[in-house]
């Protein structure tokens, strides 16, 4: 007996075969067609879920984004490791699987949407501030439990390390997907977080 197929199970297929597309042949050729002929529906199907090519592109786009976010905060607390390890492994946690690089590639293919189309520059923005609000309690958490006293004026700081961090993700994941080593990467980050926290915590030389 067939298994009837959820609307998410069809739309999930569609978003893995539209990622297929841009990562193998860029984002132009995407198209409604190409999709359809990737997936088990027809061209009219592909209608039914997704309105039209730009918003196919969002929702990648968003998919892209959530995944740098994504995360239990209850588990990242568990692993019991200093503020800066733990906050290090969160930023590098996505880069080496296969589905995750690509959604990497994905994301890249698709960034440069934000300068020419507002409501990519507004799904940018409105993930962006998600991520901040989903990080700095985290931070919060981190710091008063290792017994890290904040300077002044932290919060703010925060938040401008965190859209600091962000924008330098972007452009490390084009170095990565250049050919950037692991541990390249990885030695980038760790004195990125030094530096920030030398600037935030009493006790730390700025």
């Amino acid at each position: 007996m067939t298994r009837h197929r959820s609307r998410d199970d069809r739309l999930q297929e569609i978003l893995d075969a539209a990622a297929r597309i841009v990562d193998e042949q860029g984002f132009a050729a995407l198209t409604m067609d190409e999709v359809a002929r990737r997936t088990s529906l027809s061209k009219g199907g592909v209608y039914r879920y997704v309105a039209n090519r730009e918003a196919l592109a969002l929702a990648l786009f968003e998919v892209a984004l959530q995944s740098e976010i994504d995360f239990d905060a209850d588990e990242v607390l568990g692993w019991g490791t200093p503020a800066l390890e733990t906050l290090l492994r969160l930023m590098l946690h996505d880069h080496q699987g296969a589905d995750e690089q690509r959604l990497h590639r994905v994301f890249l293919q698709l960034l440069p949407q934000t300068l020419v189309k507002p409501a990519f520059r507004e799904l940018k923005q409105r993930l962006e501030d998600a991520y901040i609000a989903r990080y700095a309690p985290l931070v919060l958490t981190l710091l008063a439990r290792d017994d890290l006293r904040p300077r002044p004026g932290f919060e703010e700081r925060l938040v401008i390390s965190m859209r600091l961090a962000a924008t330098l993700m972007e452009g490390l994941t084009y170095r990565m997907i250049g050919g950037l080593p692991h541990t390249d990467l990885e030695a980038m980050c760790r004195r990125f977080l030094e530096a920030m926290l030398a600037d935030a915590l009493e006790g730390h030389d700025a």
